[in-house]
């Protein structure tokens, strides 16, 4: 029996609402059923575009003993709330990223899908991101040897959209792209964060931003790995998307997406550089594993407790930023 899901906010931002609809309908196992919008002109775009019921608030879902899952494609203050109230009501849950704004809020929803029974995950699908995936391959691969440092930018001149240039929705690009890539960074290191020290600069777009338009970290993992994390609005030169550093050799990629990964190394005692090609990924994996996960038990990709490990990085970011000392993930 297929899954029945509501999609929750169908907001303008990125299309994300369709897109999230579109991922549904593609995926064995699930169906789509409807959609949840407060705004009237939202809802009626919805229901024109998606063909399915329209409900006005979370609370007629919960209600609606017809829907199994929800997926929450809302402003990230309101994602555990959300959560915990259509977990209380028995409902399967994936929240797009980040999965909440404090560790607090993220212990608060464990313990929500633990006592009810029901799953809770979170939409990292840019673990599927080919340039990512090809990087890690080649780190498990040994192709660099033992990784001591790992380097992410997330950079360009240009201010954030909507709630998200807000602090009290949860905004800043720190827990916008940076949920992924610090996600992706702990995958790297094979688990949490130690220490992170943070500098935070609001320049430049603060009359219509108060979140910072520059993030700089510096994680130290449990592993004895460390990463520097580059998110800002005010980059007017490039950063490299990957920059990584073994014993052995190193990776860079210039983007994110496809095209190829530099692999520096050494070949019969000189140094070369071979050009890696990015693996093809099927973004669309995601999805079809949470549907497997609840229709046939296989292992759930993304983990709640996983994602709670970024947010605890961004969180002690803020208190190193404030205090300008090192402060530790809770």
């Amino acid at each position: 029996m297929s899954v029945r899901m509501v999609v929750v906010g169908y907001g303008s931002a990125f299309g994300m609402g369709h897109h999230h609809a579109e991922s549904i309908r593609n995926t064995t196992g699930l169906e789509l059923v409807g959609v949840c919008e407060p705004d009237d002109e939202r809802r009626a775009l919805a229901e024109e575009t998606e063909g399915v019921p329209t409900y006005e608030s979370m609370d007629e879902v919960v209600a609606d003993d017809g829907v199994d899952m929800v997926a929450l494609i809302v402003p990230h203050d309101v994602h555990a709330p959300l959560a915990i109230q259509a977990m209380e009501a028995g409902k399967h849950v994936i929240t797009e990223k980040p999965m909440c704004v404090t560790t607090a809020e993220a212990d608060a929803m464990i313990a929500a899908a633990r006592a009810n029974d029901v799953v809770l995950t979170v939409y990292h699908n840019r673990r599927w991101d080919s340039d990512f995936v090809t990087v890690k391959r080649l780190i498990d691969q040994g192709a660099i040897g033992e990784v001591f440092m790992v380097e992410c930018a997330i950079s360009g001149p240009r201010p954030l959209s909507g709630w998200r240039r807000e602090e009290k929705h949860g905004g800043g690009q720190i827990r916008d792209w940076g949920a992924h890539v610090l996600d992706q960074m702990c995958l790297i290191a094979g688990g949490p964060a130690r220490t992170v020290f943070a500098d935070f600069e609001h320049r430049v777009w603060t009359d219509i931003m108060d979140v910072p338009t520059h993030t700089q970290l510096m994680i130290e993992f449990e592993s004895g790995m460390w990463a520097e994390a580059t998110f800002s609005n005010i980059s007017w030169a490039p950063k490299p998307r990957w920059r990584v550093l073994g014993e052995k050799g190193g990776l860079l990629k210039e983007s994110g997406g496809g095209g190829t990964v530099g692999l520096y190394h050494q070949v019969a005692g000189q140094p070369s550089v071979t050009e890696v090609q990015c693996v093809e990924t099927k973004l669309a994996e995601l999805y079809q594993n949470v549907s497997d996960h609840i229709n046939e038990g296989v292992e759930l990709i993304v983990k709640p407790e996983e994602a709670r490990r970024y947010v605890a990085i961004y969180e002690a970011a803020y208190v190193s930023a404030e205090t300008g000392q090192a402060a530790t993930p809770k």
